[in-house]
């Protein structure tokens, strides 16, 4: 539907990478002077640009800092008189046992205080263990505001590391040199609507190692799109997007049910193509569900097909269960997008609570069972004759399929049931009584548009099974089909 709009993105995502290298190529050459060590009596012109010096020079050195401590004076002023800058491996790694006994000591000591307690519930959820990274790394530089010249000098500095540093091939992907572009954002967002590979985009860049992101970064930041577009829940972002549709083009359809606490439970759309569709080729009707998604919600979809055989959609729906007053509400909802038309026919499998429904809504209709879920239970139901060697499954397929006139299936049928001693099996004596809505004989005079069973629906549920999984949300789900 908004194919030439999302390949137009694409291509503008495309055309960023271009320059988004270059301009990195350019910054590479910047880096290239190599930067001095600091040193005792080194002068900055202002604190940032003294954190920004040691940051870079980690950087180049191959590990990355953070600050320590700052320093103020003693009076009531918010004013910074010196900072302490640190490797990052500064510090000593907390080992979470001996923080749980300092806990439970600290519980012991508030038994009978009611309001120490809860503090120290609080205390005990907020605490975290320290990053393994602590190695009481000693490598540091702390500067001073020097009041004589406004500027700020080294007073203390140490590049003694207790650790390994990060190897050039690999500085890429340390932390501080963590960055991706905005290009390369738009570019993956893109990929994702595209449904192409995201791990396309780091190679386009020139390569994990020579760029500061990595596939990680690139599904981290879809993750925070989605975050971001879920700011007031899932299904409120689904209506948003329905009205976003709806105002591109006002043939676009779409319902969604509440109950009673006004939480939705049931979602359906359609577009305007499908809706044209429908006037043309909607004699025939398959339906059918399938859960791939989050909540897993049963997801409906209406298939037909065109004058080339070829699958079309006449809307879809998720649902919150299949039951019967649940179809009611969709074919109801259904048949109003459709402008009040009934198909001439429903294909459907053995499910009650649909033919149940199609029965009060679509009561002109001709309902037709899908017979390629009941010839395969032949083989669960009557695995004893199905699989021995002899004419059982073979009289079978022929008195469904080769039999022209009722009189001659109902005579093979009987025949085939007192050959094999079959007359007291259930199963085949309740298929039987409803023979007429999957028996081929029964529906010859209706037109069907070649269709039997309920492959369409399937494979339209199979085609999204490569797109959605048990995680994709509501709002992913709709955008993607």
């Amino acid at each position: 539907m908004d194919l030439n709009l999302e390949d137009d993105n694409l291509g503008s995502s495309l055309n960023q990478v271009s320059s988004e290298k270059a301009s990195d190529h350019h910054s590479q050459e910047k880096e290239v002077r190599k930067l001095k060590s600091p040193y005792v009596g080194m002068f900055f012109e202002t604190l940032e640009e003294a954190g920004q010096y040691y940051e870079d020079y980690g950087r180049q050195e191959g590990f990355w800092t953070r600050i320590r401590s700052s320093s103020k004076y003693r009076s009531q002023s918010n004013e910074v008189t010196g900072r302490l800058f640190v490797c990052a491996h500064e510090g000593k790694h907390v080992m979470q046992t001996q923080k749980e006994d300092d806990l439970k000591e600290k519980d012991e000591k508030a038994e009978n205080d009611e309001v120490e307690t809860c503090d120290m519930q609080i205390e005990k959820k907020r605490r975290r263990s320290c990053s393994t990274v602590k190695c009481g790394c000693e490598a540091n530089m702390r500067v001073l505001h020097d009041k004589w010249t406004s500027r700020w000098k080294v007073s203390i500095f140490s590049d003694i590391h207790n650790h390994k540093i990060v190897s050039p091939a690999r500085r890429m992907m340390m932390k501080s040199n963590k960055h991706m572009p905005d290009a390369a954002k738009d570019l993956t967002e893109a990929f994702q609507r595209q449904n192409l590979q995201i791990s396309k985009v780091p190679s386009m860049f020139g390569g994990a190692r020579n760029i500061g992101f990595d596939n990680r970064d690139c599904y981290n930041h879809l993750r925070n799109v989605r975050h971001k577009e879920l700011e007031y829940g899932d299904a409120k972002s689904v209506l948003n997007y329905f009205r976003k549709k709806q105002a591109e083009n006002p043939q676009f359809f779409y319902a969604i049910q509440c109950d009673e606490d006004g939480r939705a439970t049931n979602f359906f759309w359609v577009d305007s193509r499908s809706r044209t569709a429908y006037q043309y080729f909607g004699d025939v009707v398959t339906f059918d569900t399938n859960r791939t998604n989050k909540y897993d919600m049963p997801f409906a979809p209406f298939t037909g097909v065109n004058h080339h055989f070829q699958s079309i959609q006449f809307g879809c729906a998720l649902l919150q269960d299949e039951t019967e007053s649940t179809f009611l509400w969709l074919f109801e909802t259904w048949l109003e997008a459709m402008g009040g038309r009934h198909p001439l026919c429903i294909i459907i499998d053995q499910d009650l609570a649909m033919k149940g429904a199609i029965a009060k809504i679509f009561p002109t209709a001709r309902h037709r069972l899908c017979i390629w879920h009941i010839m395969k239970k032949f083989g669960e139901k009557l695995s004893h004759v199905y699989y021995q060697k002899s004419n059982f499954k073979t009289g079978m397929k022929k008195c469904i399929w080769a039999t022209y006139r009722v009189e001659d299936f109902e005579e093979q049928w009987k025949k085939l049931i007192e050959e094999h001693e079959l007359g007291q099996n259930e199963w085949l004596q309740q298929l039987y009584e409803m023979r007429e809505p999957w028996v081929p004989v029964y529906n010859r005079s209706t037109f069907f548009a070649g269709i039997n069973t309920t492959g369409h629906s399937e494979g339209t549920n199979s085609f999204f099974d490569d797109f959605v999984t048990s995680t994709t949300n509501l709002r992913e789900f709709v955008v993607k089909f």
